[in-house]
């Protein structure tokens, strides 16, 4: 109820400023208002209606939800207990066995951290992302980055990098009755 009353207080000194300033542009033009039958129909009459400031009520400040969602508190405390930067995927497989969820729930959980992972790192500047010349992105909280915003020597060492798959090179058959 309280809001609705702001919003037509809002809307009526809106509207009483706009119709002052077109009655003054009306005036200086020289022309004459009517200011008959006005009373009757529930409106102001012209008459009343006077010029200059009105008092402006200040707005209701914006709550915003107090909700965390479940991921975010969870993405950060698995973070510490690990105290290592790690992978989508890896964070994705802790949670779940964390939270012991289904299989079946893997993609769905995976997009949501992905989600809640962006907002962290936006929004609320409590994650960040790297690489460390692999695809793979490494999650980390912003106290592991030094002000250069590297990260720490003492958790790029915790992270264990995938050995490069080398690819066996084929071994060219070699034509029959050809001497080598």
């Amino acid at each position: 109820m309280a809001e609705m009353k702001q919003f037509y207080l809002e809307e009526y000194d809106r509207v009483s400023r706009r119709l002052i300033h077109i009655i003054a542009i009306l005036n200086r033009l020289g022309v004459e208002i009517p200011d008959d039958g006005l009373e009757d129909s529930g409106t102001i009459p012209l008459s009343k209606l006077k010029a200059g400031p009105l008092k402006r009520s200040r707005p209701a400040a914006r709550k915003r939800s107090g909700k965390k969602s479940k991921w975010e508190l969870l993405i950060l405390k698995r973070l510490r207990q690990l105290d290592k930067p790690v992978t989508y995927d890896e964070l994705t497989d802790e949670i779940m066995a964390f939270s012991k969820l289904p299989a079946e729930k893997i993609k769905s959980t995976k997009q949501a951290i992905v989600n809640v992972i962006f907002r962290l790192r936006n929004r609320d500047k409590k994650l960040d992302t790297f690489s460390m010349g692999t695809r793979a992105k490494y999650i980390a909280l912003r106290s592991w980055f030094d002000s250069n915003g590297e990260i720490k020597k003492e958790y790029s060492s915790k992270i264990k990098l995938p050995k490069p798959v080398s690819k066996a090179r084929k071994r060219k058959a070699r034509r029959p009755g050809k001497k080598s």
